[in-house]
């Protein structure tokens, strides 16, 4: 009868199951790495500023365009 542990083995990686020195810590894939350092690094400020202009850009296209379809409906009732 065999005997198999359940404790998992600190010294096998967990990606390709090689065999890794105790000493040696285990890094995250790198891609990963890099898009958690560039998510800290985003300005959150000026992206609420700069989501805060276009909101109010849209807004001002919003207006304009009903002003422009309200004109054009008192042309048509006009007709």
């Amino acid at each position: 009868m065999t005997i198999i542990s359940t404790k998992p083995q600190q010294n096998i990686d967990t990606v390709d199951g090689s065999f890794v020195p105790a000493d040696v810590q285990l890094k995250s894939f790198p891609p990963l790495d890099d898009t958690i350092v560039f998510i800290k690094e985003i300005d959150w400020a000026e992206v609420g500023q700069r989501c805060r202009g276009g909101i109010n850009n849209v807004g001002l296209v919003v207006a304009v365009c009903g002003e422009k379809l309200y004109t054009f409906g008192e042309f048509l009732a006009k007709v």
